[in-house]
């Protein structure tokens, strides 16, 4: 009866060990699956919390560009009146290059009417020169003239001739 009570309780051995083992197995396998969740969740964690940060920092950039909406539309504005400045100032300049345009033409003519009245100029001063030397000339035969006049009047062959 011993003999056969060793015997299953060797057949069981075995199982138990086996099912040790399997436990063990199992129990390594759910640590490590323990572990491996709980390291994945400390990295979920800080990626979450970064995560944060920067949704707090673009939270701050959106207040910032909130406050810069007004000045953005205070820039159009401003941007629109200098293009319709610069519309106003192109039709300007356009206008003054055709002012330029007949100024220049003008500028010509009035060149042209400038050496002719240089010409002009030294014609009349050629012709003053001679006038003076022609009133010199006449100065100079006054008191020929008036003796010559003075003895025609003393004249017999003028006399009846009054």
């Amino acid at each position: 009866m011993v003999a056969t009570a060793e015997r299953p309780a060797r057949r069981e051995r075995p199982l138990v060990f086996t099912a040790i083992g399997l436990g063990a197995a199992i129990l390594a396998g759910a640590a490590a699956a323990t572990v491996d969740a709980i390291s994945n969740l400390h990295v979920m964690t800080g990626q979450l919390s970064a995560m944060g940060q920067k949704l707090n920092s673009l939270d701050e950039m959106s207040r910032k560009l909130d406050r810069l909406a007004p000045m953005q539309r205070r820039l159009e504005t401003a941007d629109r009146r200098l293009a319709g400045m610069q519309r106003t100032l192109d039709l300007t300049n356009a206008k003054l290059d055709t002012t330029n345009a007949h100024l220049g033409t003008a500028l010509i003519r009035l060149g042209a009417t400038q050496a002719k009245l240089g010409d002009m100029d030294r014609q009349l001063r050629t012709v003053s020169g001679s006038m003076r030397s022609l009133d010199r000339d006449l100065r100079s035969m006054r008191g020929d003239i008036h003796t010559m006049a003075h003895k025609i009047g003393g004249s017999f062959l003028f006399r009846g001739v009054k």
